[in-house]
């Protein structure tokens, strides 16, 4: 079920890639951000993130939405979502902030079109 599948998951620090992904099960649909600065491609997230969730039995398919980067400043509590993924194209980047915030509440998030 979702209460399994956190709905946001980055990196704590740094400057990374990150991707949007629909995701179904039996019961319903919904949408997971996802960011890891080991990843050289948007892609990499996305086989590791679907392959991971399908084989534990949380989804049956999942769909990527659009990617883009994520600049984490954990010290000063600042998330920055901006950018897009050459493969994907743009995530929304107003629903990934959406996910963030409940998943860093007290943080300042913001999120631009700009940049690559």
């Amino acid at each position: 079920t979702m209460a399994q599948v956190p709905l946001a998951e980055i990196d704590e620090d740094g400057t990374f890639k990150y991707v949007l992904i629909d995701c179904k099960n039996q019961d319903q649909s919904f949408t997971i951000v996802r960011g890891y600065a080991w990843a050289e491609y948007h892609d990499d997230i996305y086989q590791d993130v679907h392959a991971k969730l399908k084989q534990s039995g949380k989804i049956t398919e999942s769909e990527r939405v659009g990617g883009g980067r994520i600049q984490h400043d954990a010290s000063s509590k600042h998330l920055k979502v901006y950018g897009y993924s050459q493969a994907y194209g743009r995530a929304d980047h107003a629903k990934s902030v959406e996910l963030l915030r409940a998943r860093y509440p007290d943080y300042e998030i913001t999120w631009s079109n700009d940049g690559y």
